[in-house]
């Protein structure tokens, strides 16, 4: 499977060499060296800096496609940004998490601790508390407690 996931940014950076050349014996009359660097970040939004000021789009492309046909160019640095850390989800809280355990005692778990065994088996985890538990777990541990007695979620208890 190919991994298609992008960097949250990157950023490369070319050395350029231009040169003005006079028209008719094609001699070279002046040298410009500039940095050039383009970045996109997590967007694919992008910006420029060309000799580390920041600087239009259009002119730092201009500049790559003068060194192009009339220089010399090198690209000197790549940077990627690696994704960031995922955000966690946000447990639900104990309003939610009361209304699970009423569910989980119409289905015939009768102790709160029976609840939380429910949901370890379900998660693979220990649970010492449903308002800890994120809205997809939540939802996990009330389908699976509706498997265990062969119903459909939500049949019976809800």
């Amino acid at each position: 499977m190919n991994d298609t996931t992008r960097p949250t940014s990157i950023s490369r950076t070319w050395a350029i060499v231009c040169f003005d050349r006079y028209e008719p014996d094609d001699s070279i009359v002046d040298r410009h060296v500039h940095l050039v660097t383009l970045t996109a970040d997590a967007s694919g939004k992008l910006s420029a800096l060309v000799d580390l000021e920041e600087t239009t789009l259009d002119r730092a492309v201009m500049l790559l496609r003068w060194a192009k046909t009339d220089g010399t160019y090198e690209q000197i640095e790549e940077v990627r940004l690696p994704e960031p850390e995922p955000v966690a989800a946000a447990p639900i809280g104990n309003p939610t998490a009361r209304s699970l355990h009423i569910e989980l005692g119409r289905l015939g778990y009768r102790t709160s601790a029976s609840h939380y065994e429910v949901a370890a088996a379900v998660l693979g985890r220990a649970v010492t508390s449903l308002a800890t538990l994120t809205a997809e777990e939540a939802a996990l541990t009330r389908s699976f407690a509706y498997g265990q007695l062969g119903l459909e979620t939500g049949s019976v208890a809800a």
